[in-house]
């Protein structure tokens, strides 16, 4: 159904050979995740999983697409190990985070280098900053990339954009807010868990008549309503791309993200951490992920008691007091994150000698390095009509 779906959709320029992908970071969860919908959208790819550890990829082969290989990728291993490792694929996926404390693009300037059209799922926004640097760059070589892409930031983007379309596009409107839900962790791994606790100690971007500014994480208590099945949950303001990313994009004044978790007492638990805990402890990245493996046995039970939806929800306001409200949810946060993950990474494959069928499927997405929100409107709607698959709640 995924592959029938994408394919008839989204299809991709034939190649004398079954084009290769590389996702780093693929014995993670969500590089997991999107390695399975690789090959989902589209079987005639060949997956990679590249990353440091071979024995971290044995322990999640199971959980990859069959004749799934490994290659090492080490992203502090210098610009002539990172191109002698990407090269001769078609698509690098990079989902090794967490992202916060990095700062330099290293791998999406070897992509660019090597011609090799690049997506992440970034969610610090300095490296996505450094990483937009490289426009002119991408541009010049022809190679497409998206960096922040995924579900959340990601998809959330990309609904934002529909958002203010329905309001009269760029510059109608005057404030929008992001607000997302997930159910426990929602299946998450050590390593998102603890970049939610290194985004405690990092000041939240957002946009407030017009001027980017930072306030403290974990605040400004929301309650938003998800949708029929998911129901209202508690919201507090947590950085985002999304935010200044998409303000930028699409010309508002006023944006603001918040998130919320369940049970209840995970959202006391991240403000208690934020109250009691130093900040530079709270910074330190080993330290976070030493408390995330720690905290994964009891996550896990709740987890399995809570489940793992992901509801995301848009609200846009014009000038003129018009407000739109669009929503979204899927039943598990793993397996709709590589859903979305997999689907921008694809659309840079189209019409570039992908894999697939449809040699006069047309290129969506130009050289230069976008944001999700900045991508045309076939991109935006191929995307999401992958994201949709599976959807629980779909109100756009």
């Amino acid at each position: 159904m995924a592959a029938a779906v994408f394919l008839s959709l989204a299809t991709l320029a034939v190649s004398s050979s079954p084009a290769r992908v590389l996702v780093v970071g693929g014995s993670g969860r969500v590089g997991g995740s999107t390695a399975r919908w690789l090959g989902k959208l589209d079987p005639t790819l060949r997956v990679a999983v590249g990353g440091r550890s071979a024995q971290s990829f044995e322990s999640a082969r199971s959980r990859l697409p069959p004749q799934c290989e490994f290659v090492t990728v080490d992203l502090d291993g210098g610009d002539a190990a990172l191109a002698q490792a990407i090269a001769g694929y078609s698509l690098v996926v990079h989902t090794a985070g967490p992202f916060q404390q990095r700062t330099d693009p290293s791998l999406m300037r070897a992509a660019i280098k090597a011609g090799i059209p690049y997506a992440d799922v970034c969610d610090e926004l300095v490296l996505a900053r450094n990483a937009k640097a490289l426009t002119d760059e991408a541009a010049a070589a022809g190679v497409p990339c998206v960096v922040s892409c995924g579900i959340w930031p990601g998809v959330s983007a990309l609904m934002a954009a529909e958002a203010v379309g329905k309001l009269g596009g760029k510059g109608a409107c005057e404030r929008l807010e992001f607000s997302f839900f997930t159910a426990g962790t929602g299946g998450a791994g050590p390593t998102i868990v603890s970049a939610t606790f290194l985004l405690l100690a990092t000041k939240v971007a957002m946009y407030v008549d017009g001027d980017l500014v930072e306030e403290e994480p974990w605040l400004d208590r929301r309650v938003r309503e998800f949708g029929e099945g998911i129901g209202e949950h508690e919201c507090y303001t947590l950085d985002n791309p999304d935010v200044p990313t998409t303000a930028e994009a699409l010309g508002i004044k006023n944006c603001v993200s918040r998130f919320g978790t369940y049970p209840s007492f995970w959202n006391q638990l991240f403000g208690g951490l934020k109250a009691v805990l130093p900040q530079s402890l709270l910074m330190d990245r080993g330290k976070m992920q030493g408390l995330a493996i720690f905290s994964m046995p009891i996550i896990r039970a709740v987890d399995a008691l809570v489940g793992g939806t992901n509801a995301m929800r848009v609200d846009a306001w014009s000038s003129d007091g018009r407000q739109v409200t669009l929503r979204c949810a899927h039943a598990d946060l793993e397996d709709c994150v590589g859903q979305a993950t997999a689907a921008f990474g694809l659309e840079l494959m189209r019409g570039r000698g992908g894999g697939g069928d449809a040699s006069a499927t047309a290129t969506t997405v130009p050289g230069g390095v976008h944001f999700p929100a900045e991508l045309g409107d076939a991109a935006r709607a191929n995307i999401l009509r992958v994201a949709r698959e599976k959807a629980i709640v779909w109100e756009m």
